[in-house]
């Protein structure tokens, strides 16, 4: 095989209509999607950062990068039109990143959607986007935007505790021993054990892991509360079984947390009328795939039963208002 067959995108030989069908539910359909823009070095060891942002904001990409020593895939949506001289114009910007910092290029890989006019913002697709082209086994999903930087020390601990070798460091408190099978393992603040989590925390899972965030439509919102329902489907779908870790050592921009919802009542209360929906039919979704799937342990199934019973029991029970 010649390096040019070899290095030749995969994705191209197919239809992009087709193609972004069956990997995202992104609508209006999107008018290009260019994977690897940027492509980091191979790390089949490392743990990949997955992100998203838009062409405004990729200023911050060196001071998150800094933090974050490990790969990167970011992706990046645009409203610019592919092959046009703005689209020449942000390969530029993205060439000169690399440039400036010799981290970003052995470590960022980086993708860009161009979005129709009028496409609602999807984080969760998005982030999804952003996993899936991941070169990593194992990805670490940070839902915020570019302007919260992870714990200096965290991609060293995540990588210590996932090789099961060393100590970890003190960005994030040791979590007990793990069985074999790998559970994901959402990073949240000190106190909290279960459901819900701190708004926005990332979650470590597998980059082939058969659960993927919902890209249900909750009405344009913040990244925080589509993030909550992928947060509510990763504890649902795992009964509970997933390593929560406390962290600590986040930057934070002071700017966006302050500023006020500008969400009216109305449209608050459609949302979580939309989200409760959700999380009801997810909730009996679980249970007759619980009932149809027994196990040949019978006592966990039981255990599992009553866990559904106990924490859906407030979304399957009455109205939601």
């Amino acid at each position: 095989m010649n390096d040019m067959a070899r290095d030749r995108n995969p994705l191209e030989s197919l239809p992009i209509d087709h193609v972004l069908s069956k990997i995202t539910s992104l609508y209006p359909a999107p008018k290009a999607l260019d994977p690897y823009v940027l492509k980091a070095a191979d790390d089949p060891m490392g743990i990949t950062a997955c992100l998203w942002s838009t062409d405004q904001d990729l200023h911050s990409v060196i001071p998150w990068a800094m933090r974050w020593t490990g790969p990167i895939s970011l992706l990046i949506t645009t409203a610019v039109d592919p092959l046009s001289a703005e689209h020449e114009a942000l390969l530029g910007r993205l060439a000169d990143l690399q440039q400036r910092s010799a981290l970003l290029n052995a470590t960022l890989s980086a993708h860009l959607v161009h979005l129709a006019p009028a496409t609602p913002t999807n984080p969760n697709a998005f982030l999804n986007l952003a996993r899936l082209f991941a070169q990593t086994p194992r990805v670490v999903l940070f839902p915020g935007n570019l302007s919260t930087t992870p714990p200096k020390l965290l991609y060293s601990s995540l990588l210590a505790q996932d090789r099961g070798g060393g100590r970890a460091s003190a960005a994030i408190t040791p979590a007990p021993a793990s069985p074999a099978r790998r559970r994901p393992a959402v990073l949240t603040t000190h106190g909290q054990t279960g459901f819900p989590f701190s708004p926005l925390a990332p979650v470590v899972v597998g980059r082939d892991d058969p659960l993927w965030c919902t890209e249900r439509f909750f009405l344009p919102a913040g990244r925080a509360a589509d993030w909550e329902e992928c947060l509510w489907q990763i504890w649902l779908e795992n009964f509970g079984d997933v390593d929560v870790r406390h962290t600590r050592g986040w930057l934070h921009d002071a700017l966006p947390g302050a500023a006020p919802s500008t969400e009216s009542a109305s449209m608050a209360k459609l949302r979580r009328r939309l989200a409760a929906k959700f999380r009801s039919e997810t909730c009996v979704l679980a249970t007759r795939q619980l009932a149809a799937l027994r196990s040949a342990d019978r006592a966990l199934d039981a255990k599992k039963t009553r866990w559904l019973k106990r924490v859906c029991r407030a979304w399957t029970n009455g109205p939601q208002a």
